[in-house]
């Protein structure tokens, strides 16, 4: 489904640590939902800690299943609107790395 007019949201769910350098944040989907639509305006690491296979979907509605075994972790530093969807029955949740230098 493509995003259409919804707003976008945060990036993650929580801020763990803030500084000049980095913004560390978790992100946790629950089975079933969705995270906001979101744009990372800087590049950034995620580092899965809780495994589900996850849908990336773009905001024109294509989608993509990015398999998350707990450790995986992936530099991102391409730019896209998107969300992450968990249509599993167990929590999905990574830590989130924003490089700001």
């Amino acid at each position: 489904m493509a995003r259409k007019d919804e707003p976008l949201g945060d990036i993650a769910t929580d801020v763990l640590f803030e500084n000049d350098h980095v913004k560390i944040w978790t992100l946790v989907v629950e089975p079933g939902e969705a995270s906001s639509w979101h744009l990372h305006l800087r590049d950034y690491i995620t580092v899965v800690v809780e495994s589900a296979d996850i849908t990336l979907e773009l905001e024109n509605g294509v989608t993509q299943p990015v398999p998350s075994p707990v450790g995986r972790w992936t530099y991102h530093g391409q730019h896209d609107i998107h969300r992450v969807i968990n249509n599993t029955k167990t929590r999905f949740k990574n830590i989130l790395i924003e490089l700001k230098s």
